[in-house]
């Protein structure tokens, strides 16, 4: 058994474990706010906690962890966007909604993040038309937010304006890799035949580690998951490359899961290879 924490140790101790949740390291943040917590109940480690969870894709532990955040400090507002996520990913739309309102009332009301996932959850729950206002509400506050323009060009894409959609992801490219990523994922889930040309044209393939890493998963997922083969070698490659990042690749990857799954791909390898992008 732990001996009990000095109330500066405790206050040490989550302030690391928040450093690390926000460095993307959220199994090392997790062991941590554990700690906290088998000293006694706290709403910042179990909101911690929770949102590492939803992070490492543990849906329900993330569920469970943040309903104790909150019910601990109902007046929260802060982290309120990421709880109304994981309440929207259980399929607590009304109480998702409720609190996606909370946070861009309170701390998060100048959160770009907070306000374009709002925006996606409008458009999964089929209020299409405040979705777009609400994207468009965002580019009107920072043109250049690379997420949203993802977001918005797949909506767009879904109501039958590629061209649009298109323009919307290209024009954000120049100078900006991180665009140019999202843009060939566009590619691979619209099944564009532009895709390879672009590929090539993202030589050098400069940036974070992860950032090739990502890449070569887009690679293989449209040369063989998608249309149903399998390259051990290249996979093994691969693998390797994925196990020696030292950072986690946070990035939805719905969209391109759902096409391969209507496919008939190897779904079991691509949630394996996402897997391995978590740390």
């Amino acid at each position: 058994m732990l001996a009990p924490m000095a109330v500066k140790d405790v206050a040490a101790v989550l302030a690391e474990a928040d450093r690390l949740r926000e460095e993307d390291l959220y199994h090392q943040a997790m062991a941590l706010y554990e700690q906290l917590l088998e000293e006694g109940e706290s709403a910042d480690a179990h909101f911690g906690l929770g949102q590492c969870a939803g992070k490492v894709y543990d849906y329900d532990r993330a569920l469970a962890e943040l309903d104790r955040a909150f019910a601990l400090d109902p007046e929260r507002s802060e982290g309120a966007s990421y709880y109304a996520y994981i309440l929207e990913r259980h399929g607590r739309m009304d109480d998702a909604d409720r609190w996606y309102r909370r946070a861009l009332e309170g701390a998060e009301s100048e959160d770009l993040w907070a306000r374009s996932h709002y925006a996606w959850f409008l458009e999964k729950w089929g209020r299409t038309d405040d979705a777009c206002r609400a994207y468009d509400d965002v580019l009107a506050r920072n043109a250049a937010h690379t997420w949203t323009i993802k977001r918005y060009a797949l909506l767009l894409h879904r109501l039958g304006e590629p061209d649009r959609a298109r323009a919307l992801l290209r024009d954000a490219v120049p100078g900006n890799r991180f665009a140019a990523l999202n843009y060939l994922e566009y590619l691979l889930i619209a099944g564009d035949d532009e895709y390879p040309s672009f590929r090539a044209s993202m030589e050098p393939l400069d940036g974070p580690a992860w950032y090739p890493v990502v890449v070569e998963l887009f690679d293989y997922y449209r040369d063989h998951l998608l249309p149903g083969g399998e390259d051990r070698d290249r996979l093994s490659r691969w693998e390797a490359d994925a196990a020696a990042l030292t950072d986690s690749v946070h990035r939805d990857f719905d969209d391109l899961s759902a096409k391969l799954e209507a496919a008939g791909g190897d779904v079991a390898t691509w949630q394996r290879m996402i897997q391995l992008l978590l740390k």
